[in-house]
C-alpha cells in the first residue's frame, strides 16, 4: 500500500512541476516552451525511469488534461510531445536499454516532433515554407551585392534552400533530443536512480560501412535533385535535406580521416593535422566528402590502428 501512495505522490508531484512551468510559460507569452523546451520531458523521464512504462500512463494523461486546461495551442502541442519523448526515455532507462540507442531513439523523436510542428503550423495557422524560402533568397542576394562574392546557382535555388530549411529543423530537433539525453542522466544520477551504462564496442572512429553507402546514395539523390533530375517538389525537398546532412556526416569523417593519417604517418606536423583539412572545406569540400566515404567503407581504420600498434611496439 505504501508503494501505491508513493506512487501516486511522486506521479501528482510531476504534474505539479509540469503544470507550474505552464502557468509561468502562459504568463511570459510562451517564452518557456519556446527556449528551454529540452527540459520538459525531465518529470517524465523521472516518472517512468523509476515506475516503469505501465505506471506512467495515467501521469501522462492526467498531463495532457492539464494542458488542456492551462496550455496555449503552441504549449498544448510541444509539452505533450515532449512528455512522450520523456515517457519513452524514461522507460527505457528502466528497462536498461542502452543509453546510444536511447539517445538516437530520443534525437529521432525530437526531429519528427519538429517537422511534425511545421506540417502543423502550415496547415492550421497560415505558415509558408515558400516564404520563408524567399526571405532567405532576398538575404543571399543581399551578401552577394554587400561582398561581391558569386553565389552559386546551385546554393541559391529554391530547392536546395528548402532543403537546408528542413536540414536545421531536423538538426534542432537532434539537438534538443541530445541535450535531454544529458540532462536526463543528470537527473537521474542525482536521484540515485540506476542507468545502464555504455557499451565500449565501438567508438565514434569506427562507424558500421553501411553508413557510407547510405550517405553516398543520400549525397547522389541530393546532386540529383539540385540538378533537377527529380521533378517531384516533396521528394526533391527531401532529397535535398536528407543530402545536406550525408554531405555534413561524409565532411566530418573526411576531417577524422586527414587528422588521422597525418598525426599517424608525420607525427612532428600536428598543425598540419588540423590547417590541411580545414584547407580543404574551404577550398575542396567534395574532397573532404570523398575522403569520408572512403574511410568509412575501405579498410584504412584497420591499417591506421594497426600502424599505430606497431609504433607503439617498436618504441
Amino acid at each position: 500500500m505504501n508503494k501505491d501512495i508513493r506512487k501516486i505522490t511522486d506521479g501528482a508531484m510531476m504534474v505539479a512541476i509540469i503544470g507550474a512551468v505552464l502557468l509561468l510559460d502562459r504568463q511570459l507569452a510562451g517564452t518557456v516552451s519556446s527556449m528551454v523546451l529540452f527540459l520538459f520531458p525531465l518529470p517524465m523521464v523521472f516518472y517512468s525511469a523509476k515506475y516503469g512504462l505501465k505506471d506512467s500512463w495515467m501521469v501522462l494523461f492526467a498531463v495532457f488534461v492539464l494542458l488542456a486546461m492551462l496550455g496555449t495551442p503552441q504549449s498544448m502541442f510541444f509539452v505533450g510531445c515532449e512528455a512522450i519523448i520523456g515517457m519513452v526515455y524514461g522507460s527505457g532507462v528502466h528497462k536498461g536499454v542502452e543509453p546510444k540507442k536511447l539517445l538516437l531513439i530520443t534525437c529521432i523523436l525530437g526531429a519528427a516532433t519538429e517537422l511534425l510542428a511545421l506540417v502543423i503550423s502550415a496547415a492550421f495557422f497560415g505558415y509558408d515554407i515558400a516564404d520563408e524560402v524567399a526571405v532567405l533568397q532576398t538575404e543571399l542576394s543581399g551578401f552577394t551585392d554587400a561582398t561581391g562574392m558569386p553565389m552559386p546557382e546551385q546554393y541559391s535555388s529554391p530547392g536546395f534552400l528548402k532543403g537546408l530549411f528542413l536540414f536545421s529543423t531536423i538538426l534542432l530537433g537532434v539537438m534538443e533530443g541530445s541535450v535531454t539525453h544529458l540532462m536526463s542522466r543528470i537527473l537521474l544520477k542525482r536521484m540515485k536512480i540506476k542507468i545502464p551504462e555504455t557499451s565500449r564496442q565501438r567508438t565514434p572512429y569506427e562507424p558500421e560501412k553501411w553508413h557510407g553507402y547510405l550517405a553516398l546514395a543520400a549525397t547522389v539523390g541530393f546532386y540529383a535533385a539540385g540538378l533537377g533530375y527529380v521533378s517531384y517538389e516533396p521528394a526533391a525537398v527531401f532529397l535535398q535535406g536528407a543530402g545536406i546532412v550525408a554531405i555534413v556526416y561524409l565532411i566530418v569523417y573526411g576531417f577524422v580521416g586527414f587528422r588521422r593519417i597525418i598525426t599517424a604517418r608525420f607525427p612532428q606536423f600536428r598543425a598540419a593535422a588540423v590547417i590541411v583539412p580545414l584547407l580543404l572545406l574551404l577550398f575542396s569540400p567534395l574532397m573532404l566528402v570523398v575522403s569520408g566515404f572512403l574511410y568509412i567503407t575501405t579498410d584504412i581504420r584497420e591499417k591506421l590502428k594497426e600502424g599505430v600498434n606497431n609504433a607503439s611496439g617498436d618504441q
